[in-house]
């Protein structure tokens, strides 16, 4: 698959738009600069450009096509509410032969919808088009929809039709994504896909054109290295990268990472290190020349980052870390800087592609930041065949390698995490483990420098395990360290907390008001795979969490007033935090805070309050949950579910632009059970709330316990002697030193993520 190339549907908007007016107009104008932006992968800039021109046009039908080749560009960007808006004004607006192109964008957006049936509706729109472009374009979508066993005839016989297009660029277009389909069919679709591409590389040469040229050898070599003929793949990756010479700047940025990509991985198959660490440093320059517009997913749904991003800055990483060891030790150092750099890219694209934002995290991209005395900065890099400990302290930094693969440690980390979560006895071998594997081997370090705080960068499966439960079979590590976790070093901002006394807001709900309707529509929606956590095996304490609630879930909905109102009850009554009412006014005292309880922290007050610019601490003790992407994600108030991006729009005051929250806490929240990429969730509320810190814990917490931690937390943080990691580490002591709160079950769920001090 192209990268965020355009489909045959949205391909076909791109090569009729020049002929759409009868005499050139700015909207004309406008159209063919963002078509020519868009085959550049320049989005952004090319959805400026409609954007604009839209506002300018002097007629219905021009503001017709801008909108549709706006909503084709937005769809490309995967914006797809907005694609979907703007594609449908020009479908409703246009007659039936202007309106095909979109029909056949909606029906793309239907498809990365999952809605096969309504995408098949408007392919067939375009499909009995009496323009040949428009209908082969149609009929290469439908093959998409066709069962596999049909699809090899299907685009057969297409390969015929487009072999008779009177327009070269369009042949050789419509014919790379014909050869592209057949790629995927394997076996039965390999002698297809040859003749297809090669007969587009002959026609762009002939038309001259440099992107097309280069887009036609970047597939060739996929196929030839497919069918792992390496050295074919290699002399046809070069070749097209010589041909991208000669293109215009910025025309082929897109192919140029598939094609640097794939170079490094036949040098360094082929044994020649140096070259393909070249190659894998020239696809990391060319993700960073066009980031802003690669979509966080591409047309097809899968995702960039993990998909792209995440296996060329982590097979860079691998490769520079092979080379560090065999280095003198003196020379080792700048190398394991270029890693750690390399590794803080990968984590701001991972937080883009969950938050489904890049310039949030652009936004908040922080200088370098060196650990201060008494703190040691650790990244786990877990790689296939072993895992790399990459150990910042004030003496400079070091790695320690273990010979585990990934897929092991990832099995551990999981059966861990769920004997912690189910409160179960057996969780020891697991912890000690884990900490033989990413604490051991960097022990005597730590040790002998004295550090006190470890703050991990944690990644993938190791989010979901509390670092200081790993246990070396006498301690905890949080009987020795104080702990904390951040998403990327480059998005926290680690700048000393104010000398002076912080406001604080604290929120709370213990009796859920209308939300609770809103709430069962939200966690009982199709496309959300549930908040389902199963409740301990053993508990003193009532525990908060949503799994009550979530046990209702496909329960149907009375169809009388009555049974909706019990039902309604019923699920007001397991959401439901008694807690929460000792919790909200012991922390009101212990900060001399504002407080917002129950009918009182409605989303309107909390918007009010919150976005004020008064409060450096927010506290909301109140059910939250985090999925695997920000969409999934939100906090309950008493009458609304509060989203990620409602937290960034309430946040906006210049206020907080200046002087950002200290510390955001969200005492009753929880992750999703065994989603690798739902604490991120926490570290998003961090970002879109503009806080350094923010306290949340990874599963359903025992209530007394919640507040026990939050109380003397706050009282130490408090007095000035305690930095946050410091206070939460005395906190969960207290619990681990009392009988009926020793298991992990009870004091690790809580992290700190974000600013330690």
């Amino acid at each position: 698959m192209r990268s965020w190339l355009p489909t045959a549907g949205l391909a076909l908007g791109l090569a009729l738009a020049p002929a759409a007016f009868a005499a050139v107009s700015d909207a004309e104008r406008a159209i063919a600069q963002s078509i020519e932006l868009r085959n550049q992968g320049r989005l952004e800039l090319a959805i400026d450009v409609l954007a604009t021109a839209s506002q300018a046009a002097t007629s219905d039908a021009e503001r017709a096509r801008l909108s549709g080749e706006l909503g084709a560009a937005l769809f490309l960007a995967h914006r797809y509410d907005e694609a979907q808006d703007h594609l449908t004004r020009a479908y409703d607006a246009l007659s039936a032969t202007e309106r095909t192109p979109y029909a056949i964008d909606l029906g793309n957006l239907a498809l990365v919808r999952n809605r096969r049936d309504e995408a098949r509706r408007y392919y067939e729109e375009g499909a009995v088009a009496q323009d040949v472009s428009v209908r082969i374009g149609a009929e290469l979508d439908l093959a998409r929809l066709a069962p596999e066993d049909a699809r090899v005839a299907l685009l057969t016989t297409l390969s015929a039709d487009i072999a008779k297009m009177p327009a070269v660029r369009e042949r050789a277009f419509y014919g790379l994504n014909l050869g592209d389909q057949a790629a995927q069919l394997g076996p039965s679709g390999l002698a297809l896909a040859y003749s297809q591409m090669t007969a587009a590389e002959r026609l762009a040469d002939q038309l001259g054109d440099d992107r097309l040229a280069v887009e036609s050898r970047e597939s060739l070599s996929r196929l030839y290295e497919d069918q792992h003929r390496d050295a074919d793949a290699l002399t046809l990756t070069e070749g097209a990268l010589r041909r991208a010479e000669r293109a215009a700047p910025g025309s082929v940025a897109d192919l140029l990472i598939l094609l640097d990509w794939r170079e490094a991985r036949l040098l360094k198959k082929a044994g020649r290190t140096d070259e393909a660490v070249a190659a894998y440093r020239r696809a990391v320059d060319a993700i960073q020349a066009v980031r802003q517009d690669i979509p966080i997913a591409y047309e097809d749904g899968r995702s960039s980052f993990s998909s792209t991003l995440e296996p060329v800055y982590l097979g860079l990483a691998d490769l520079l870390l092979t080379q560090a060891q065999n280095l003198p030790a003196k020379d080792q150092s700048a190398v394991l800087h270029s890693v750690k750099d390399v590794l803080e890219l990968e984590k701001q694209a991972e937080m883009q592609d969950y938050l489904g934002d890049r310039c949030t995290v652009d936004a908040l991209q922080a200088a370098s930041i060196t650990p201060p005395a008494g703190t040691a900065f650790l990244y786990p890099i877990l790689l296939a065949d072993r895992a790399e400990l990459l150990l910042e302290t004030p003496a400079g930094i070091m790695r320690a390698s273990v010979p585990v693969g990934q897929a092991r440690i990832e099995r551990v980390a999981r059966e861990f995490a769920e004997s912690l979560r189910s409160d179960a006895a057996d969780y020891r071998p697991q912890a000690r483990a884990l900490y033989d594997w990413l604490i051991g081997p960097i022990d005597a370090t730590l040790r002998s420098q004295g550090i006190q705080t470890l703050v991990v960068v944690s990644d993938g499966v190791l989010r979901l395990i509390p670092i200081g439960a790993l246990y070396d079979g006498q301690q905890f590590v949080v009987e020795r360290f104080a702990t904390a976790t951040v998403t990327g070093l480059s998005m926290t901002n680690a700048s000393p907390p104010p000398t002076e006394r912080p406001a604080a807001l604290i929120a709370g709900m213990s009796s859920p008001g209308p939300v609770v309707g809103r709430l069962r529509s939200f966690v009982i929606s199709p496309a959300d795979t549930g908040p389902v956590s199963q409740p301990p095996s053993r508990t003193a304490l009532s525990t908060r969490g949503l799994s009550a609630f979530t046990a209702s879930r496909g329960v149907p909905t009375p169809t009388d007033e009555a049974g909706r109102a019990a039902q309604l009850d019923a699920e007001r009554e397991s959401l439901a935090l008694p807690g929460v009412l000792e919790e909200v006014n012991t922390l009101t005292k212990t900060l001399h805070g504002a407080e917002l309880l129950n009918a009182d922290f409605t989303n309107e007050r909390f918007h009010g309050e919150a976005g004020s610019g008064e409060y450096r601490i927010v506290h909301i003790a109140s059910h939250g949950y985090f999925g695997g992407s920000a969409r999934d994600s939100f906090i309950m108030t008493y009458d609304e579910l509060l989203t990620l991006s409602d937290l960034q729009t309430l946040l906006q005051s210049q206020d907080y632009r200046q002087t950002p929250i200290e510390l955001l806490s969200l005492s009753a929240c929880e992750t999703a059970e065994g989603n690798e990429r739902s604490p991120l969730g926490i570290s998003g509320a961090a970002m879109k709330a503009r806080a350094k810190s923010v306290l949340g814990t990874l599963w359903p917490v025992a209530d007394e316990a919640a507040r026990s931690v939050m109380e003397g937390f706050y009282t130490d943080l408090e007095t000035g002697h305690y930095t946050k990691a410091e206070a939460l580490r005395a906190a969960q002591l207290d619990l681990l030193h009392h009988s009926d709160t020793a298991h992990p079950f009870y004091w690790a769920p809580f992290i700190l993520i974000g600013n330690w001090l």
